[in-house]
């Protein structure tokens, strides 16, 4: 029979292991969120090429984080790598639509599915952003074509009806990307709206 200080011993041993383990996908969990919020940024400025190139970056340490955290279910189902695995299907996401003009499917991605459908949420505020650029530039139709897309995130949302603990908060969600589609539904009117008042307007002088 061991002594307590070798079983002592034998836990500080794993846990430093555990801890430092720990320590690096932290880092990588940052360096994830860090590139996916490049990736955003940079589609929204048009610039897809660097948009992919910090696509890439996360996918890379998001294998690096999947590969360190495989055997280690203390970590593996953490906050801060459930939310690095948000993020970076929000930028997938992003990416894809303007890219491909498809929305990404859960099925191509290997993520779980509450993160998928709370990263597809949060996309719908990213999606609303492009329709008001959009619209600044009195492009009402490639609005249109945003708002659509939100309407069919937003479908799929409710076509589900599954407790919170399995989706991780579905109703919030599904919640606030409906509040953020009638603000855009709103907005979108309008300009219709306008654009057709001045069009009328022109034609009268």
């Amino acid at each position: 029979m061991k002594t307590p200080e070798q079983i002592t011993n034998s836990l500080v041993k794993e846990f430093d292991k555990l801890n430092d383990i720990r320590e690096q996908s932290l880092k990588l969990s940052r360096e994830i969120i860090k590139s996916c919020s490049k990736s955003i940024r940079n589609v929204h400025r048009n610039n897809l090429d660097e948009a992919k190139q910090h696509l890439d970056k996360a996918n890379n340490n998001y294998k690096k984080l999947q590969t360190s955290l495989k055997d280690i279910p203390e970590l593996r189902f953490t906050g801060y790598v459930n939310d690095s695995e948000r993020e970076l299907i929000e930028a997938s996401l992003v990416y894809e639509f303007e890219k491909n003009n498809v929305l990404l499917e859960f099925s191509k991605m290997n993520v779980s599915a509450s993160n998928y459908i709370q990263g597809l949420g949060d996309a719908v505020g990213e999606w609303r952003r492009k329709v008001l650029d959009k619209l600044r530039k009195l492009e009402i139709e490639e609005g249109e074509k945003y708002l659509d897309l939100m309407e069919s995130s937003m479908e799929i949302l409710n076509e589900l009806d599954y407790p919170d603990a399995l989706t991780g908060g579905l109703r919030r969600y599904a919640d606030t990307a409906r509040a953020i589609i009638e603000r855009t539904r709103s907005d979108l009117t309008n300009a219709i709206v306008s654009e057709s008042l001045r069009k009328e307007l022109k034609n009268k002088k």
